[in-house]
């Protein structure tokens, strides 16, 4: 670039430095160089097939393919097939597949994630500091995992990928330059679970659905109804946010229906207690007056009604909210599902005493299986602070819960730049989780955690996603 416009007659000086970074780090990836190395890529995949008879080493060289090819991607098609497959498929997955090491359609979407936000990570740098430290506190506890016994091995790394995954969901929104902005994120949420949100209405309609205990509830296309409830409440509150704050069309009060009605068909105490506190915090962060600060509180007060107006959610209501020296049983057996996670979170103490300070590992309370000597090892955690507790230590919870701080705080500071209300959106979001993660495995709902990511990565560049960008800038 010259340093000052060229005229006739004098000489155009230009940076030696920034000639150089050009050279080395052009400012976008032209389409020719892109497909040269991508039919390199294949030619060599071909002669190593040909050669070993095997495809598995080509792996690496693919995963190179897509994080050359990553700033080149058409992100929004992408992140709105992979997030649209991911809810379809979600109830595929056995219920011991997290015993499993083998590689599933869920592993290739979260691998395809953090391969996609690494190129963009490498090219424009947007959020590297705070990336890095998450993912190096990832790679740390699951390191310990693979050094406590447990071996390095795919079942050990899984829990440290998936979560990586989600990361790395809202560091594609943030690297994305705006493309993805609050608005089209969350217009992809909505398209993305209607059609799950509508076989839930019509499974509570046909009596038909998911068998939890004596009860069937709706689950969608979920694997089970609470993953369910708490994806519903995050695609009811952005629904919520675009028909109040970007634009009112008739459309989005209709997603804010369907996905509330399908947030009660899961009849999911944790669920519906998630749903409510993000209504309520959504309601309560928006500037205004008192009667717009109310909306949101009105809609929360509504969606309570008519789910303890159900018999089914009202008798499971009463039957979970009478906690009594009668919900846990001395030998074990439990009445009650809060019953039943009083057992658990017992052997939860047990496995943190062992290793107080940097826990198990990340990961060892979900892979671990029952045996004869201790039956509720192989039941979920149902509080994601007593499993980080156990696998992460007091260190690891109390930085994890410093990082939460830390998100709040910046979304918080989005309220005052003029981005619509999108700090209230993300905050609330924030908050109906962590209520939600006292009693349930809010981040093993993979969906779910991927719907909030995508909002929480569109938050944080939500004031910075129309600035102009310097030509002198590496992209």
């Amino acid at each position: 670039m010259s340093a000052w416009p060229s005229q006739p007659g004098r000489l155009s000086l230009q940076n030696p430095l920034a000639t150089r970074a050009k050279v080395i780090l052009p400012g976008r990836l032209e389409p020719r160089i892109a497909l040269w190395v991508g039919c390199l890529i294949c030619i060599l995949v071909a002669q190593g097939v040909a050669i070993t008879q095997s495809d598995l080493w080509a792996a690496p060289l693919v995963c190179v393919l897509v994080i050359v090819l990553a700033v080149d991607l058409p992100l929004v098609p992408f992140l709105g097939l992979t997030l649209l497959v991911r809810v379809l498929t979600d109830d595929l997955a056995s219920n011991t597949s997290r015993h499993s090491s083998s590689l599933n359609l869920s592993g290739l979407i979260a691998g395809m994630y953090l391969l996609v936000a690494v190129g963009l990570l490498l090219r424009r740098r947007q959020g590297l500091g705070p990336t890095l430290t998450i993912g190096l506190w990832l790679v740390l506890w699951t390191a310990i995992a693979a050094t406590g016994g447990h071996g390095v091995s795919t079942l050990t790394a899984r829990e440290g990928i998936r979560e990586a995954s989600i990361v790395a969901l809202a560091v594609i929104v943030c690297n994305s330059r705006g493309v993805l902005n609050l608005s089209l994120v969350t217009r992809l949420i909505q398209l993305a679970g209607i059609a799950s949100a509508l076989l839930a209405i019509y499974q509570l309609a046909t009596h038909t659905g998911q068998l939890v205990g004596s009860e069937v509830r709706s689950n969608g296309t979920f694997s089970q109804p609470n993953e369910a409830a708490v994806f519903f409440a995050v695609a009811t509150v952005v629904s919520l946010w675009r028909f109040v704050d970007d634009g009112r069309r008739r459309s989005d009060a209709f997603f804010v229906a369907i996905y509330a009605a399908a947030a009660i068909t899961t009849f999911s105490l944790g669920g519906l207690a998630c749903l409510l506190v993000m209504l309520i915090a959504f309601g309560l962060l928006r500037p205004g007056s008192l009667r717009r600060k109310l909306g949101g509180c009105a809609v929360a007060v509504l969606i309570a009604i008519a789910f303890l107006a159900t018999p089914l959610g009202a008798e499971h209501f009463a039957q979970e909210s009478s906690i009594s020296p009668n919900a846990k049983q001395i030998n074990g057996e439990a009445k009650t599902s809060l019953g039943t996670r009083f057992n658990k979170w017992e052997t939860l103490i047990i496995e943190w005493e062992r290793s107080p300070v940097l826990g198990q590992g990340l990961g060892t309370t979900l892979t671990a299986e029952d045996t004869s000597a201790n039956s509720k090892a192989g039941l979920l955690p149902h509080n994601e602070y007593l499993r980080y507790l156990a696998e992460t230590g007091v260190v690891g919870l109390i930085t994890a819960l410093w990082g939460v701080c830390i998100l709040l705080r910046r979304m918080v500071r989005r309220r005052t730049t003029g981005t619509r209300n999108a700090g209230a959106l993300g905050v609330s979001l924030v908050a109906g989780f962590l209520v939600n993660a006292v009693v349930a495995n809010t981040l093993i709902y993979t969906t779910a955690a991927y719907a909030a990511a995508l909002v929480v990565g569109a938050v944080l560049s939500s004031s910075t996603s129309g600035r102009h960008t310097s030509p002198m800038e590496v992209t």
